[in-house]
């Protein structure tokens, strides 16, 4: 017969300590005040932290909107220089219809005929 030598000593040896620390540990009013206040600041973060990312949200928007107003401004102004520029006035007035001269003679032409012709 052989004799075998068994050594359990996990899970008492584990409880035993887990007993040990539970013994030690007790809940007094310095912890629970301690708790509440460090609860408190992490509230307290986590809030501050998702309002700061709204606030800076509505500065972007609005940064983006005075872009977009100023880029409708330009657009505008852009517009109202071609408008002046293709306008009769203008045409009229510029150095290359001055040289133009005014024909003497004009003759209209009557033709019957088809101009095209298969």
């Amino acid at each position: 017969m052989m004799s075998q030598l068994i050594l359990n000593r996990g899970d008492s040896f584990q409880k035993n300590l887990f007993n040990k620390v539970i013994r030690n540990f007790h809940l007094g009013p310095y912890f629970l005040i301690s708790s509440l206040v460090l609860f408190v600041a992490l509230v307290t973060v986590v809030t501050l932290m998702f309002s700061t990312r709204q606030v800076t949200k509505g500065y972007v928007l609005d940064k983006l909107e005075t872009e977009h107003q100023n880029l409708v401004k330009k657009s505008e102004a852009s517009n109202m220089r071609i408008s002046q520029a293709r306008s009769l006035s203008n045409i009229q007035n510029s150095p290359k219809v001055r040289r133009m001269g005014k024909p003497d003679n004009l003759v209209y032409i009557q033709t019957q005929t088809e101009i095209a012709s298969r």
